[in-house]
């Protein structure tokens, strides 16, 4: 056999193989890391497409983005990232709003959190967890709050800094610190739900957390149909019944 003719098999034997394993890749903010694995179930049972997960920060995944990860989707914890993706000419259309999110208080060492955020200046508690308040939109809630409250100074050499709420929820789970800020939606998760307690933040202490999805020009380009289908999934009946069980309000 040919080179040219083994070229042929292989080209073949990867279309076949693309066409037998459909997928659409997707970036996560960390909020919506364990509600997406429930909506990647749904999705891939309903449609027989395999979702592709990347989860970090919306600062972080907007950066890469904009360095050309391949991408079909962003789903942000806010509106602001994929806003700027769209100044950019990076998405197909304008980013809509698919959830709300809130902002909670969680401990796993038995802080007395019925004060609310007024137990943050005790003198047991030493170490308090935040995500990035550049680059996490929680982050960027908890701080707002956090301010608002007037206690950001008196708090501030207590301050532990995860890059996402992710590794927040790493470090409250590990006991690292003594309590922390981050979304409601980790505390339904199975892995976690009944752990620790919790408190929700006043939400006049910080602005809405309009969460945002858009599809990336990489989908125009590559996988416009796969991704059209999970764009419009996202606002199904299905997928609104498993963002509420996660704890997000639905617009």
């Amino acid at each position: 056999m040919g080179r040219f003719q083994l070229f042929l098999l292989v080209l073949i034997f990867c279309s076949c193989s693309q066409k037998r394993d459909p997928k659409v890749i997707v970036a996560v903010a960390a909020n919506m890391q364990y509600a997406m694995e429930d909506l990647s179930i749904v999705f891939e049972k309903k449609y027989g497409i395999k979702v592709e997960i990347s989860s970090a920060s919306s600062g972080v995944l907007t950066t890469q983005i904009k360095q050309g990860a391949p991408f079909d989707l962003f789903i942000s914890a806010n509106m602001r990232y994929p806003n700027l993706l769209f100044q950019e000419n990076l998405t197909v259309d304008t980013p809509e709003v698919y959830a709300h999110g809130s902002l909670v208080l969680w401990t796993m060492k038995g802080v007395d959190i019925s004060k609310g955020l007024a137990c943050l200046l005790e003198d047991n508690v030493k170490k308090i967890a935040i995500a990035n308040n550049e680059t996490a939109p929680y982050g960027i809630a908890a701080f707002e709050a956090l301010k608002n409250k007037g206690y950001l100074d008196s708090i501030s050499s207590k301050l532990i800094y995860g890059e996402s709420v992710g590794q927040v929820n790493q470090y409250i789970m590990s006991k690292s610190v003594d309590i922390g800020l981050t979304s409601k939606s980790v505390l339904f998760s199975p892995k976690i739900k009944g752990k620790g307690h919790y408190i929700e933040i006043d939400t006049s202490l910080y602005k809405p957390i309009y969460q945002g999805i858009v599809m990336l020009m990489n989908a125009k380009e590559k996988n416009l149909k796969n991704a059209e289908l999970f764009y419009n999934f996202m606002f199904s009946v299905e997928a609104k019944e498993v963002l509420t069980k996660y704890g997000y309000e639905i617009k």
